[in-house]
């Protein structure tokens, strides 16, 4: 795995989610370099391999996010109730 960074323009890839030009000086990993960035990238360095992080949310935020769900639901079930009395 190498750690590539972009020099010049004319590079193209997915950032978060979105297909799009990399901006010069965009950092990102790669198996090998691309025939199409030759030239356009330098590999700043090897890398063995990437960790990545999962975030779990704490059992607060899971719970505020439940009662949010809760409290939306309920608005909702009121909704078409006003609804049918204006007709």
């Amino acid at each position: 795995m190498k750690q590539l960074r972009v020099d010049k323009r004319g590079c193209y890839g997915v950032i978060d989610g979105s297909f799009q030009e990399l901006p010069v000086g965009h950092e990102f990993a790669a198996e090998k370099v691309p025939p199409a960035f030759s030239g356009r990238v330098t590999v700043i360095s090897e890398v063995d391999e990437i960790t990545l992080e999962v975030a779990t949310p704490d059992s607060t935020t899971a719970e505020q996010a439940e009662q949010a769900e809760q409290a939306e639901q309920a608005e909702q079930a009121d909704a078409p109730s006003k609804s049918k009395k204006a007709k």
